[in-house]
């Protein structure tokens, strides 16, 4: 029991010690100088870029290649020259002839033109 009791006097002593050592430097921070924040420069605004930096979304990439050919392309060549899936074209396709967009001139072949 003694040596928990002189264990204990001896953690008070130390937490006194640290709560000495706190107040001064709360004191000392007080005191300094605050340091100044540095001004961010203007902002200048940017031109925005032109139209043809923009990336085109598949359908705008497909009727830009279906717009190379008169008389119409195959999906099959759609899928070849645009990169995109079989069923990328085939939605493609089926909202923009909803849309009015293409037309259908025979089976799998389509066409921006004669709208």
């Amino acid at each position: 029991m003694k040596k928990a009791a002189k264990d204990l006097k001896a953690i008070a002593k130390q937490l006194g010690a640290l709560a000495k050592k706190t107040e001064t430097l709360a004191k000392a921070l007080d005191r300094a100088p605050k340091p100044v924040a540095k001004k961010k420069p203007a902002k200048v605004m940017k031109k925005k870029a032109a139209a043809k930096g923009k990336a085109l979304t598949p359908t705008d990439q497909v009727l830009a290649i279906m717009k190379r050919f008169k008389k119409g392309i195959s999906v099959e060549a759609l899928r070849g020259k645009s990169g995109l899936t079989e069923k990328q074209i085939s939605n493609i396709v089926h909202r923009a002839c909803q849309k009015g967009k293409m037309k259908r001139i025979g089976r799998g072949v389509y066409s921006v033109y004669g709208i």
